[in-house]
């Protein structure tokens, strides 16, 4: 008998909510596509692939021939489509009802257009606990497919990794496949010969044995230089060809094919993980820096492949500790959730609302590795502006006019102030500055303080390594190579100590410029950028108003001066106004001289683009929203984004000279090393004077208005 070898092959194809329409376009021509008009010229080979909702609802809209390929292809029983969460969120960040909803809505979808059952699933970005078992399988799936990591991490060994396992949850059971790490970097990466030599060397006389290939469909055509090498140099039809040339001893299955002629291979119980490179990426970054250090000398040593195999890095919700931002993202979509789930789930506002929330959940912007994510604002803001549409839709029939929430939204022990009217929402952080951390305008669906601060990655380490390496034009894995798509990145890693919120209280050393605060290389001579402030709130007829103080010290001449800075935050019924009157004073016996500024960060879309700019009196544009600038003498500035459609206005009652800088992140995407817009930073500033007893105060307004979009 001769030996022989069951192979799947699973593709997952994914573009995240927000993403811009000429680049999901794109990787439908370069990739998607392709692939599929490859697969078709080839009715023997069976595919499994994974479409995420999203992608295929664009699909849909924009590429509907693609819909009637795939269900050409699904009906001659070339493609096995696999379900999953409808709009690709990490599974373990969901309330279990929007676990199951996810999955329940997305199988409905997919049967409803390409009448087959759906009976597996994919697991976004295989991010797994064991009791997602229970969850998928009350959510009437059978089986779903995670790495092979996964269970080497449960103790299993390679030769036991030759087909599926069941596990359970509180009786609950599931079949688990293993995909083959080692398959991720060969396909398409290495020549199709050398793929062979695996499978032989994996096949048995039982032929009884099945590997997995699991991967993203972008490999194919939209990673770097992957077009040409798999497409023009042929290298998936090669493929396809030796392949099919060796059906003889090559069984090619789907998950369903093995599910239903073999046994399970037995019962396993897997830990928290994800795939390797994620669990690294979710490592604080000095961690990380460590971690790659020792996983790289392992390969020197003859018995280092049986020590990595145990190293199992971070855990994925730790990326909400990593970027506090992605815990503020997180947290409210979790307040969100809650609000959609008290809605009347009978009527058309709360389908709406549901799916608004399903949208909001999209993955992508909750994390980062070697793709954009959370660095990638065009993200953020879509997720965002998904969860207040669907937070609008709740609270539609509910409180009317100004009013307040207390909670601790991000579950970390300390109360948040919520305030709410028809125009805008106002989220306070009271321990963190007495910060606002989000700012949402809703007839426009943004949030105005979609920021991200600066922080070390372990990457930038490598950036001027990569700014001088060769470059061989052979495709490789995006993990291997990251070239720079702009030069001078290395000039631009400055770093911030605090989030890029709002309502920041400074206290500048005299002297003190615009540069050394843009790099964050100034000295602060106050206490109260990031300390603890205390409040109290006033429900009034047709207001809320917010009262935060706290008591601190400021440097000046030579002494430390206690004082007590007093914000107070008007928010008036159906207007998007806040009225802010800040009062210092000084407590101590002497002179309290010092330069005090209030820090006010407004993500828009993009810095230097056409129709975003800056106004000061008289409508005098000085430039747009990415310009490094000091302004002297102003009571007012505004911020304009003529492709939204809106402008921020900003004006104080006593002049003052004015910081105006924007905020770039250095990051790395799949298509290399990149600097991105955040958003831009605006720092009105006072020279204060205040005699032992007295006070200063000054009165600033911050409005929102909406415009006819010119775009």
């Amino acid at each position: 008998m001769s030996k022989k070898i069951n192979l799947i092959l699973a593709i997952h194809n994914h573009q995240p909510i927000g993403n811009f329409d000429n680049v999901i376009s794109e990787a439908c021509d370069k990739a998607y596509k392709p692939f599929l008009d490859v697969l078709e010229k080839y009715p023997p080979l069976k595919v499994s692939i994974h479409f995420s909702g999203c992608l295929l609802e664009w699909i849909e809209i924009n590429k509907s021939d693609m819909i009637a390929q795939i269900k050409h292809l699904v009906d001659r029983n070339q493609i096995e489509l696999m379900g999953g969460g409808f709009y690709e969120p990490i599974m373990v960040m969901l309330p279990e009802r929007d676990r199951i909803g996810q999955i329940k809505r997305y199988t409905e979808y997919l049967q409803k257009y390409f009448q087959r059952k759906i009976r597996g699933m994919w697991v976004p970005e295989r991010v797994w606990e064991q009791n997602l078992a229970k969850t998928f399988a009350d959510a009437g799936m059978e089986y779903t497919v995670l790495d092979d990591s996964h269970f080497k991490y449960a103790g299993l060994e390679d030769h036991q990794l030759t087909g599926y396992y069941v596990t359970e949850d509180q009786g609950k059971t599931l079949k688990i496949f293993p995909a083959s790490e080692l398959l991720r970097y060969y396909i398409p990466f290495e020549e199709p010969a050398k793929c062979i030599e695996y499978f032989k060397a994996c096949a048995t006389e039982g032929g009884d044995v099945t590997m997995v290939y699991a991967d993203d469909g972008e490999k194919f055509g939209v990673w770097p230089k992957t077009y040409d090498h798999v497409y023009k140099n042929g290298w998936l039809e090669r493929f396809i060809s030796v392949l099919l040339e060796n059906r003889d001893w090559i069984n090619l299955v789907t998950f369903n094919d093995v599910i239903d002629n073999y046994s399970p291979k037995g019962k396993v119980y897997l830990p928290d993980a994800s795939y390797r490179e994620m669990l690294e990426w979710a490592l604080p970054v000095e961690v990380y820096s460590n971690y790659e250090d020792v996983y790289n000398r392992l390969n020197q040593v003859p018995w280092g492949a049986n020590v990595k195999r145990f190293m199992k890095g971070g855990f994925w919700r730790n990326f909400k500790i990593k970027y506090p931002e992605s815990d503020l993202l997180y947290a409210k979509m979790m307040h969100v959730s809650d609000m959609v789930d008290s809605m009347d789930k009978n009527g058309d506002e709360y389908t709406a609302a549901q799916k608004e929330l399903f949208m909001g959940q999209c993955n992508c912007p909750y994390w980062h590795g070697v793709f954009g994510g959370i660095y990638l604002p065009h993200l953020r803001f879509a997720v965002a502006s998904h969860l207040i549409a669907a937070e609008a839709l709740a609270e539609k029939r509910k409180v009317k006019g100004a009013h307040y929430r207390i909670s601790d939204f991000d579950c970390d022990t300390k109360d948040e102030i919520c305030v709410s009217n028809s125009q805008m929402t106002v989220y306070f952080k009271p321990d963190r500055g007495g910060h606002i951390y989000e700012l949402d305008y809703k007839p426009k669906r943004i949030n105005l303080i979609n920021t991200l601060m600066r922080r070390k990655e372990v990457y930038h380490k490598k950036i001027i390594d990569s700014l001088h390496s060769g470059d061989t034009g052979q495709a490789k894995s995006i993990h291997d190579v990251m070239p720079s798509k702009q030069a001078g990145l290395e000039k631009m890693l400055h770093y911030d100590t605090y989030l890029k919120e709002g309502l920041i209280d400074h206290f500048f050393e005299p002297g003190t410029k615009l540069k050394g605060v843009f790099r964050n290389e100034y000295r602060e001579t106050g206490s109260f950028v990031t300390s603890s402030y205390n409040y109290k709130i006033d429900q009034g007829k047709d207001d809320v108003l917010i009262k935060l103080y706290q008591d601190g010290v400021v440097e000046s001449g030579g002494h430390q001066c206690p004082v007590r800075i007093t914000k107070e935050i008007k928010i008036l019924d159906n207007e998007s106004l806040m009225n802010i009157v800040y009062t210092i004073e000084n407590h101590s016996v002497h002179i309290c001289n010092a330069q005090f500024g209030v820090e006010f960060n407004i993500s828009m879309t993009a810095g230097d683009a056409f129709g975003r700019y800056y106004y000061i009196k008289n409508r005098e544009i000085i430039g747009n929203l990415a310009i490094e600038k000091e302004l002297y003498s102003q009571n007012k500035l505004v911020l304009v984004d003529e492709w939204l459609g809106i402008e921020v206005l900003l004006d104080w009652n006593i002049p003052g000279d004015v910081f105006v800088f924007p905020i770039y992140t250095v990051s790395q995407s799949e298509s290399g090393y990149e600097l991105v817009y955040q958003n831009s930073s605006i720092i009105p500033r006072w020279s204060l004077n205040i005699k032992p007893g007295e006070k200063w105060r000054v009165v600033i307004n911050k409005s929102v208005k909406s415009l006819k979009s010119t775009f």
